[in-house]
């Protein structure tokens, strides 16, 4: 056995070591109810505070890894946490990062119990935020505790960052906040979910575009014993009533048909196809003030997500969704006078990591020396705060625990073996790139 492999063991065998810690650890942390207190639905006084409690707790884990212990704080009671552990010098940088936010737990009649109880099997932790994204928060911790254990000091510095804000793309609150206050790095590993069920995490480079925006129409309120009237061809029409759930249905296909088109061309190879996609996830429609269906509908607001190519830049997607609804609005007599208004709410860049990134291969390598098996690679199936880091200058990508369907599912889990294996890939990672202090 050569040195280096003795010293992969050592490693190897630590992170093993601290395995059940590492399930107990994540019980914890599911059992701080830390959601995002600006998740839309929220009491913002209610919810406002357990940011910073889980930020705590992975607080007492960087010190225990022999981290200096900076906190950042843009609002009280939504503490970011960052620990460092200082390199020797002459080695490159590691950041690892994670959000400590979790979204509503939703209908809880279907959790199998307390979404924020975890329930613990042999082979998975289930709970709110087991996959999205605690686990890959202790995965690093403990990453950085066995690498103390190991006895092993970094020629360069290790970062850990636990932010807030993730989940609602407040980054200025959080991961943008704790870079403006001086904790980049060279690199950086978002430790988000990318596995999925009965697979160990995959390497993930590339994130899509992410818009929200919503369409508000405007139609003309009658009695409902009218709508005959309203929409038979050879009688009143528009002249009497618009109901905008009619005139919606004009819009729907329109942005439907694009989603077909998107599906047909904007392929990307770490992508399926037909994943990126236009989703009209909320619906309001009703008379003016009133919430029964005896009058036409004079009000109308939907909300949609859209996932769109990375290729691909926002302003680019927002002009041709635009473009799309306006066109198919010309040919209908009432929307060609009352134009549906657009309002942008988040507008979430694609990240790409260059091919050639080093940080990627490092990764790689280390998934494989850990596992004994080349890692997948792929895009991934939200967004992250790689496209922060991005902006100052800091490339990287996703690799961490969870079955990333369950992300903000009811009983939402993680496979403890994907829990361990993330744990050994940072380590492995992190002396890799970095590099050892030498000995004396």
């Amino acid at each position: 056995m050569t040195s280096q492999d003795a010293l992969t063991t050592r490693i190897l065998d630590e992170v093993d070591g601290l395995a059940a810690r590492m399930v107990h650890t994540l019980a914890e942390a599911i059992a701080v109810p830390s959601i995002n207190p600006r998740y839309p639905g929220q009491e913002y006084d209610k919810v406002v505070g357990a940011e910073g409690e889980m930020s705590a707790l992975l607080a007492d884990l960087y010190a225990e890894a022999g981290a200096d212990l900076t906190t950042v704080t843009v609002e009280r009671g939504r503490d970011n946490v960052v620990g460092v552990l200082p390199g020797a010098g002459g080695g490159r940088s590691l950041l690892l990062n994670g959000h400590v936010d979790v979204v509503p737990p939703g209908r809880l009649d279907r959790w199998h119990g307390d979404p924020f109880r975890a329930v613990v099997t042999d082979d998975t932790v289930t709970g709110r935020g087991a996959t999205d994204m605690k686990a890959g928060l202790v995965a690093a911790a403990y990453a950085a505790v066995a690498l103390r254990r190991a006895g092993l000091r970094l020629a360069g510095d290790l970062v850990l960052q636990a932010v807030v804000g993730e989940e609602v793309g407040d980054h200025e609150a959080g991961t943008t906040a704790v870079l403006e206050a001086g904790f980049g790095a060279d690199a950086a590993i978002v430790c988000e979910p990318s596995g999925q069920r009965g697979t160990l995490p995959a390497v993930v480079p590339v994130t899509p575009g992410l818009l929200w925006f919503s369409i508000t129409m405007e139609g003309k309120t009658a009695h409902s014993g009218l709508r005959g009237m309203t929409v038979h061809p050879t009688l009143e029409g528009d002249a009497l009533g618009v109901n905008t759930v009619d005139k919606f249905w004009i819009v729907y296909q329109a942005l439907r048909a694009l989603e077909e088109e998107w599906a047909g061309h904007d392929r990307h190879p770490l992508f399926p196809p037909g994943y990126f996609n236009l989703l009209p996830g909320v619906l309001r429609a009703n008379p003016s003030g009133i919430l029964v269906p005896f009058f036409l509908a004079d009000e109308l607001t939907v909300e949609y997500c859209v996932y769109h190519h990375p290729g691909r830049t926002n302003e680019e997607v927002m002009a041709e969704i635009e473009t799309r609804v306006a066109d198919a609005c010309r040919r209908d007599p009432w929307l060609r006078a009352h134009p549906p208004v657009f309002e942008w709410k988040l507008l979430w860049p694609p990240y790409a990591l260059p091919d050639d990134a080093p940080i990627a291969a490092t990764v790689a390598h280390a998934h494989a020396t850990a596992a004994g098996q080349v890692p997948l690679t792929s895009g991934f199936m939200g967004v992250c705060d790689l496209t922060w880091m991005d902006r100052k200058d800091i490339g990287g990508l996703v690799y961490g625990p969870g079955v990333g369907y369950t992300a903000h599912a009811e009983n939402e889990y993680v496979e403890i073996a994907q829990l361990v294996q993330s744990a050994k890939t940072y380590a492995l990672t992190a002396v890799s790139w970095c590099g050892l202090a030498e000995a004396g």
